[in-house]
């Protein structure tokens, strides 16, 4: 219970009342709840957006995407726009880092913010994803985060990086692929696999280009993993099952 606590208050901004006791070993087992926090997550995302979606797509998106960004604090947007400055300027490997830590907002971060945000809208006003759905695709964007931080090193200077890299258990990994998977198959069937496999292989992509650029990944790099990984789940969705 103590681990489970401590993953909502790592990846949403819910208030938790009960005193939760923090350890290296306690963090380790946070990990395992990330997928599973962040299908209910998914779930009452849908269930907005799907309550509303009869009164105007529209409305009901904008509702949808408001509770998905009351849920998790928007905690990865500022990752995402720190790595997005510092990945595309096509800087110097220290540059880079320099401008990920510098505390103004440049062009590319106000793109991809507006551009992620735009996405996910346009899917969530498209197509009524049912709330299995939707948590499926939540908890494949955090394997696909996952998969990055078991299989590719943080930065040296990343204390975030340092600390999930060190908390990461590869038998937790595969295990929340088995359950993963024996969701889907139960209740949505094999096509829905393709989520899961393109989120991971998306994490995957996304750290092999962390680890040229900056010799690894950082906190802002998982943040933007994840915030990019939501809106690739999503549109593969809109586009095969509109």
């Amino acid at each position: 219970m103590n681990s489970f606590l401590l993953a909502i208050q790592f990846i949403t901004r819910i208030p938790v009342f009960i005193k939760t006791d923090f350890s290296e070993k306690e963090a380790a087992k946070s990990l395992f709840w990330f997928p599973w926090i962040a299908f209910l997550m998914g779930v009452v995302v849908a269930s907005v957006n799907n309550y509303f979606y009869d009164v105007g797509p529209l409305f009901a998106a904008f509702l949808g995407l408001l509770t998905w960004y009351l849920l998790n604090g928007g905690i990865h947007v500022d990752g995402l726009m720190d790595t997005a400055d510092g990945f595309l300027s096509n800087r110097e490997r220290d540059r880079i880092a320099e401008i990920m830590h510098d505390s103004t907002i440049g062009t590319f971060a106000v793109l991809s913010l507006v551009l992620v945000l735009l996405g996910k809208f346009a899917v969530l006003a498209s197509v009524a994803i049912q709330p299995v759905e939707m948590g499926i695709l939540f908890a494949s964007a955090r394997m696909g985060l996952l998969t990055a931080i078991h299989f590719f090193p943080s930065a040296k200077s990343s204390s975030m990086g340092n600390f999930f890299k060190k908390c990461a258990s590869k038998k937790s990994y595969y295990l929340q692929w088995l359950i993963l998977a024996a969701i889907i198959f139960f209740t949505r069937g094999a096509s829905y696999f393709l989520y899961p496999i393109a989120a991971c292989l998306y994490g995957a992509l996304f750290g092999r280009w962390s680890v040229k650029k900056i010799g690894g990944l950082t906190g802002d790099v998982y943040g933007a993993i994840v915030e990019t990984a939501e809106l690739l789940v999503l549109i593969l969705f809109g586009v095969f099952f509109s």
